[in-house]
């Protein structure tokens, strides 16, 4: 028989917390894509194992954990929020440039490029993870 549970304050606060929980995974779709799921379960998850590519992801984010066990603490902050700024700045620029419509570039389209700010912005970032990344293999070689 089901032990009868006292609705004190703590529980009315945790099943509105879980109640607001709810809501928002269902405005994501969230619940939706589990219902989903769930009802070929079976079926779904014979399909995720035999997909190839689910294995190789998780041995990349595996390798991603690794290495960010390894970044002493007080960097974690700065790598998440430059992970989160970069990563929408690519996939934003991703979006806006179709590979289909782009032009070859020459060494003087190159020069003139080189005079667009945004051009010399994107440059300056990956010239600078250049030097953090070679700082850092430099560093590794001695250790190694």
């Amino acid at each position: 028989m089901a032990e009868k549970i006292e609705a004190g304050e703590l529980e009315v606060q945790a099943l509105k917390d879980l109640l607001e929980v709810a809501v928002k995974l269902k405005e994501m779709g969230i619940i939706g894509m589990l219902k989903e799921f769930l009802s070929n379960s079976e079926e779904n998850l014979a399909g995720l194992q035999a997909d190839v590519s689910l294995l190789r992801l998780g041995v990349l984010l595996g390798a991603m954990l690794e290495a960010s066990r390894r970044l002493p603490g007080e960097k974690t902050a700065s790598l998440k929020m430059n992970v989160e700024d970069a990563s929408y700045c690519l996939f934003s620029s991703l979006a806006d440039t179709n590979p289909a419509k782009t032009k070859k570039v020459g060494l003087t389209g190159l020069m003139g490029a080189l005079r667009d700010p945004d051009v010399q912005k994107g440059l300056g970032f990956l010239i600078g993870m250049a030097k953090n990344l070679g700082a850092c293999l430099r560093k590794l070689e001695k250790e190694g």
